[in-house]
């Protein structure tokens, strides 16, 4: 009961919810194969709390983690949740023990989110007419008299 209790205290949601929310952003456009782009797709059940789907058009089957960086991993989907939102808040070390998992899994599993997202994330499109003010900005005067005394001595 008490880790029920810290579960919910750590606000991670129950992994139907996080299923559901996952499904909505990765299918948002309908269930299509990851192979071919068909959206002729056939349901084949559930695997765990996945569906499961096949392509009506290559046959290729999936689920709704193919091919993402949620795929063959075994920590439940509101921990992984739980995780991206907090990899900037808090250390590995803590969110290995919040969720009772060890750190060498939660620091491989935040490395691979962080290289995945930063591989994918794209800088934004400029278009049209774009203005930008200059800017310049002091770091400070530290090392700057040294160096002026140094040339001049």
């Amino acid at each position: 009961m008490k880790e029920i209790d810290l579960i919910q205290d750590l606000c991670i949601p129950d992994e139907e919810r996080a299923m559901d929310v996952f499904r909505g952003i990765r299918w948002a456009n309908g269930v299509h194969c990851p192979k071919c782009d068909s959206l002729s797709i056939q349901k084949r059940g559930m695997q765990g709390k996945s569906k499961r789907y096949s392509c009506n058009n290559c046959g290729s089957n999936f689920s709704d983690l193919t091919g993402t960086i949620f795929a063959n991993k075994n920590i439940p989907m509101g921990e992984m949740f739980y995780i991206l939102n907090n990899l900037d808040k808090k250390s590995i070390k803590r969110l290995s023990e919040e969720l009772n998992h060890k750190w060498e899994t939660i620091n491989l599993l935040a490395k691979e989110f962080k290289e995945n997202l930063t591989e994918k994330a794209k800088d934004p499109a400029l278009s049209n007419e774009v203005e930008i003010d200059e800017m310049y900005h002091s770091v400070g005067s530290k090392g700057i008299k040294k160096k002026n005394q140094e040339h001049e001595g």
